[in-house]
């Protein structure tokens, strides 16, 4: 069957093809066709069909390039320190390169996102699901995205500051319905997710220890709130998300994790606050051990003690962005993670990271950030019954390509 090309547009540097007189599956093929073909042309793209079918390319190209001394975890950023470690190195890493496409109708919405985290700088996938309208004001969305929780930081570190990046890079899978209703000048956006969340919660070593299953899919719920404040949207929310696991296939244990936090837009400076509670969820946190060449390490405490005691943690983070100008920003920022509850002289007892960047528009879609760490990472001795401190820093460079 034939089929008719009959108008196309350039809107924002991407193209879009209007399609008719096709079958279905011809269009499809052109659709994929012209989603390949035209974001290599423009470095952006969107294809729109006859019947308003959306196919959008979007990714980004990161490149970084590291000094570290004292917490270096060999071809990656940390963010914890090594005892009584010296070390220094320099490094590049581009794994957070992303790319991902979108594919949207009248009523679904369908992503898939993925980025070179894999070994070997391989490819690996962080999303893929889709999301169906039903209404003006509600989603239901099934597939793998990231969990209902929040952990937010203004940091450039790849692995963000101590409890304010989820280690796990991929999402988990889940059914969440969320909503968006305006209230005038409030906005309310709940949503409650059925999801599996225990790998953000146990390390892969914790989960084959304990040989951690389950039978049920944890929960999650989240309501964020906007309101008017100077003359702009600021924003405050609060999550929870548990799920029931059993130690080798018998002992029951409920972790869980809990957070809030607010979002202040102050003319050009933007404050960000979050505070977070959980209990045998020790690596969901962010917290990133730190390897030398001599094998030296950071250890982060597992979720439940041999004697199956939940072992507990609380972070905060108080943080801040300015916009010089249009083209420049600066940004910076403390955050802390502290465990609680009996832990050996192996386990980090609490990190901290202060950090300072800043951040130059190059081009439109190009970013230019210049950021350093600083990292002290407390230790218990169990003998001593002391604390013990470790210090590291890190400085970053980064170029980020947007389209």
């Amino acid at each position: 069957m034939d089929c008719k090309i009959f108008g196309s547009k350039t809107t924002k540097g991407a193209i879009v093809v209007y399609i008719k007189n096709c079958n279905g599956f011809i269009v499809k093929i052109l659709s994929l066709m012209l989603f390949c073909f035209f974001p290599i042309a423009t470095f952006a793209g969107s294809v729109t069909s006859y019947d308003d079918t959306k196919i959008s390319l979007y990714g980004s190209i990161k490149q970084y390039f590291v000094w570290g001394n004292g917490n270096y975890q060999e071809g990656y950023p940390a963010n914890t320190a090594i005892r009584k470690s010296n070390l220094t190195t320099f490094n590049s890493y581009t794994g957070t390169t992303t790319l991902g496409f979108d594919i949207e109708s009248d009523k679904i919405l369908a992503n898939i996102e993925g980025d070179f985290e894999g070994e070997n700088n391989t490819l690996i996938l962080l999303k893929a699901y889709f999301a169906y309208k039903l209404s003006d004001s509600l989603n239901l969305l099934i597939g793998h995205d990231m969990g209902i929780g929040e952990l937010n930081t203004f940091s450039d570190n790849y692995y963000a500051m101590p409890g304010f990046d989820k280690t796990r890079p991929e999402g988990v899978s889940q059914v969440r319905l969320e909503g968006s209703f305006d209230l005038g000048s409030v906005s309310l956006a709940p949503a409650i997710a059925i999801e599996n969340i225990y790998p953000y919660m146990f390390k892969d070593e914790e989960q084959e220890e304990k040989n951690i299953s389950v039978k049920m899919p944890g929960v999650g719920a989240k309501l964020a709130l906007e309101f008017p404040f100077f003359q702009q949207k600021a924003r405050t929310y609060a999550f929870f998300e548990t799920q029931q696991v059993y130690f080798n296939n018998k002992d029951s244990h409920w972790p869980y994790i809990y957070g809030i936090g607010i979002q202040l837009p102050i003319k050009m400076v933007t404050l960000q606050s979050e505070f977070l509670y959980g209990k045998g969820s020790t690596h969901y946190v962010g917290l990133i051990e730190a390897v030398n060449k001599l094998g030296m390490e950071t250890e982060v405490p597992r979720g439940y003690a041999d004697s199956g005691q939940a072992r507990r943690l609380r972070a905060y983070n108080i943080e801040a962005s300015i916009a010089l100008s249009d083209n420049w920003g600066m940004y910076g920022g403390f955050d802390k993670v502290n465990f609680m509850n009996a832990l050996s002289n192996a386990n980090i007892q609490s990190a901290d990271g202060k950090f300072v960047g800043l951040s130059y528009n190059l081009t439109k879609s190009t970013t230019l950030k210049l950021e350093y760490d600083n990292f002290k990472t407390y230790y218990y001795h169990h003998e001593n019954h002391e604390l013990q401190k470790a210090t590291a820093n890190q400085l970053f460079l980064s170029a980020q390509y947007d389209f």
